[in-house]
């Protein structure tokens, strides 16, 4: 029996590839590993819708396959703006009112996410250029 991952020609009738370790029998089932041990496959969460704005926020469609995948360096400028936000939000409201403390929540969240936005996407583009 062929291997439909890596080719490699088992005996007939064999469950697992023992080259890769693939399960011949169905191909969303565990796979083995050199040890012939079973691990588990992960399950991959399914991408969001194209227009919706979790799509829009943390994911980004990928080059070479053209799926949309999860954009770490806009989840860590999310949570790195949000964090800002709320922390200055927070401390300005007790001496301001609250006006004054959208303002300040707004520029602390800005000045700190904007450099994280800028070092992932310089560092991703060239992670990228590297990898692929």
């Amino acid at each position: 029996m062929k291997c439909y991952n890596c080719g490699f020609e088992n005996k007939p009738g064999v469950s697992f590839c023992h080259q890769c370790g693939v399960n011949l029998k169905n191909d969303d089932a565990d796979v083995l590993n050199k040890e012939f041990k079973i691990n588990k496959k992960r399950k991959a969460y399914p991408a969001p819708l194209e227009n919706s704005i979790k799509a829009k926020l943390m994911y980004k469609r990928d080059n070479r396959t053209g799926k949309l995948r999860i954009a770490k360096t806009k989840c860590a400028t999310l949570i790195v703006f949000t964090g800002f936000f709320i922390f200055a939000f927070l401390i300005t409201l007790l001496k301001f009112n609250i006006f004054v403390s959208i303002i300040v929540g707004l520029l602390f969240g800005f000045v700190f996410a904007f450099p994280v936005l800028i070092i992932g996407s310089v560092a991703g583009r060239v992670i990228d250029k590297i990898f692929n």
